[in-house]
């Protein structure tokens, strides 16, 4: 009866103490805040090489900033609708941009977790603006 009372708590130990680990979607979640206007700046510069048509873009949105785990890389989604190859609006799309720094190095199309329901937006008109320039 001793073993059987013991494995059941080692058992509700784990448990509970399992409860108490963060996964790195929540800590990723947990770290967000705004983007800085340097970091909106070099988005929109990059739009203009990374969008087939940077001028037509419309609905523009922007994320939190979050930490990836190891916290060397940063990440932020952007969410968009413009003009694609055939000339016509695509229908907004996510995308979710790495950063080191201020300085994006890679892209990762309808990533998953610029879907996160937790995930705060911000009105992006700098990338907008990009038709008036």
């Amino acid at each position: 009866m001793g073993a059987i009372l013991r494995s059941l708590f080692v058992v509700a130990a784990v448990l509970v103490l399992s409860g108490c680990v963060s996964s790195p979607r929540e800590d990723a979640l947990a770290s967000q805040h705004p983007p800085s206007a340097e970091i909106r700046r070099v988005i929109v510069h990059d739009a203009k090489d990374y969008l087939v048509d940077p001028y037509s873009v419309r609905d523009a949105e922007i994320s939190s900033v979050m930490d990836a785990p190891g916290g060397e890389v940063q990440f932020v989604c952007v969410k968009a609708n413009a003009k694609d190859a055939a000339g016509g609006y695509a229908g907004r799309k996510a995308v979710s941009i790495r950063l080191v720094g201020k300085y994006p190095v890679g892209i990762n199309p309808n990533a998953a977790a610029c879907a996160e329901p937790q995930l705060r937006w911000y009105p992006f008109p700098e990338l907008e603006a990009l038709k008036r320039t």
